[in-house]
């Protein structure tokens, strides 16, 4: 199973947008006070994880 880093691009004082650093992936994620949201799936089957000293994200799915 392939393992991607979240990169964050943007963040507001809400809510903080996580981009996939491998260009061929392209998943995009918000994480803000209501959970997280998927923009754009990208590799369903990679694990992503990725975040900041304040906030980490892991995501993943079992097969």
């Amino acid at each position: 199973m392939d393992h991607h880093e979240l990169r964050i691009e943007a963040r507001t004082p809400e809510e903080v947008l996580y981009v996939c650093s491998q260009p061929e992936c392209g998943r995009r994620v918000v994480a803000g006070p209501n959970g997280l949201t998927v923009i754009d799936q990208g590799d369903f089957f990679a694990t992503h994880s990725g975040g900041s000293p304040e906030l980490r994200v892991n995501l993943s799915v079992l097969r």
